[in-house]
C-alpha cells in the first residue's frame, strides 16, 4: 500500500502547493480532480449539495465497486456532501483540512480494491441495508479501517509512541488534537464495540500497519 499512499500524497501535495489559498470551493474541487489526472489514476470525484448542512460543514465518502474495477471501468468514487456558497473562499488551512479527507478516503478506498484484487474482484458483502454495526464488523472494514486509523495516528505521533498508546485503547478512542478526535475512527469502532473481539482484531491490525507504513507518505 506505501506505492499508492505515496502517489496519492503526491495529488494532495500539489494541490496545496499550486492553491496556496484564498480559493473557492468550486476551483479547489477543480484542481484536485487535474491533479488526479496528472498523476494517472481513474477517479470520479462529485461534489453533491446538502442543505441540511451549515455554509462551512462537508464531509467526504468513497465508494470501490469491484464489478467496474474488473471492467476496467472506473472503479473509485469519491464524494463530497457540502453546503458551500460559490463565493467562499477557503484559506491555506482549510485546504489542507480538505485535502487530508480526501486522502484518508481515497486511501481507504485503495485498500478496498487491494482485498477485491487479491480474491479476483470477487464481493462477499453488501451492506447498503445492513446495521451500521454489521458494516463495521466486516473483516474487510475491519482491515481498511485499521489502515485509516494507523494513518490518522501517525499524522500526530511517532511509530513508537502510537504502539505504546495502543495499549491502552480506550483512553487513545478519547485523545483530541484540538477540538478534534486524534484518530476519529478508532473513536467510532470503540464507542460501538468496546471491549470487544472485534476490537482486538482491529488492534492487532493497527499495530501491524503502524509498523509498514511510510509515515513520509501520510499527507499531514
Amino acid at each position: 500500500m506505501n506505492s499508492v499512499i505515496e502517489r496519492v500524497n503526491n495529488v494532495c501535495q500539489c494541490v496545496r502547493l499550486s492553491n496556496n489559498g484564498p480559493i473557492t470551493f468550486k476551483k479547489l474541487v477543480g484542481s484536485i480532480r487535474r491533479e488526479f489526472r496528472l498523476h494517472n489514476f481513474d477517479i470520479l470525484v462529485k461534489t453533491k449539495k446538502e442543505k441540511t448542512l451549515s455554509d462551512e460543514e462537508f464531509y467526504v465518502n468513497a465508494y470501490y465497486d469491484a464489478e467496474d474495477d474488473s471492467n476496467d471501468d472506473t472503479a473509485i468514487e469519491v464524494i463530497v456532501y457540502h453546503n458551500f456558497s460559490d463565493l467562499s473562499n477557503f484559506t491555506t488551512v482549510q485546504i489542507t483540512e480538505f485535502l487530508r479527507e480526501i486522502f484518508d478516503a481515497t486511501v481507504h478506498e485503495f485498500k478496498h480494491q487491494h482485498q477485491s484484487i487479491k480474491r479476483d474482484y470477487k464481493t462477499y458483502t453488501n451492506h447498503d441495508n445492513s446495521p451500521f454495526e454489521d458494516y463495521l464488523s466486516d473483516p474487510d472494514e475491519v482491515d481498511a479501517y485499521a489502515l485509516s486509523i494507523a494513518i490518522e495516528l501517525l499524522r500526530h505521533m511517532s511509530e513508537q509512541r502510537a504502539k505504546w498508546a495502543m495499549t491502552r485503547l480506550t483512553i487513545m478512542s478519547r485523545m483530541r488534537h484540538g477540538t478534534i478526535f486524534v484518530s476519529p475512527n478508532l473513536n467510532v469502532y470503540v464507542a460501538h464495540f468496546g471491549q470487544s473481539p472485534i476490537i482486538k482484531r482491529l488492534a492487532k491490525k493497527v499495530y501491524k500497519h503502524l509498523g509498514t507504513l511510510d509515515t513520509g507518505h501520510i499527507f499531514k
